[in-house]
């Protein structure tokens, strides 16, 4: 008799396979902004992490526009912060921002 019928792993299914290249593809983008803080290229990112430069620049672009987003939203939450008895250095240590640009926020 075969029993060998069972033995396949989850490992060799398609769907597996796919779902894995997808989060290694993931990891590596989410590489990209810290490595090209390090002071490497574009290029050299690309070429290290085998990925397209196209697909360097997209990274780095939603990087940067999701980091924008969240110091806005930052900004938006000191009044509101403010009012509901939190410090102004207290503000300043949670978002990493200065004691002064906290202040400024909550003049304007």
């Amino acid at each position: 008799m075969d029993y060998n019928i069972g033995t396949m792993s989850s490992k060799d299914t398609k769907v597996y396979q796919e779902a894995f290249e997808e989060g290694r593809l993931e990891g590596l983008l989410q590489s990209v902004p810290r490595l090209l803080d390090l002071g490497l290229t574009i290029e050299q990112v690309a070429e290290g992490l085998d990925l397209t430069i196209n697909q360097v620049q997209n990274a780095k672009a939603y990087h940067d526009a999701m980091q924008k987003g969240e110091h806005r939203a930052k900004l938006k939450l000191i009044p509101t912060l403010l009012k509901l008895g939190v410090t102004v250095e207290q503000v300043a240590e949670a978002f990493s921002f200065s004691v002064e640009e906290v202040r400024q926020v909550a003049q304007s």
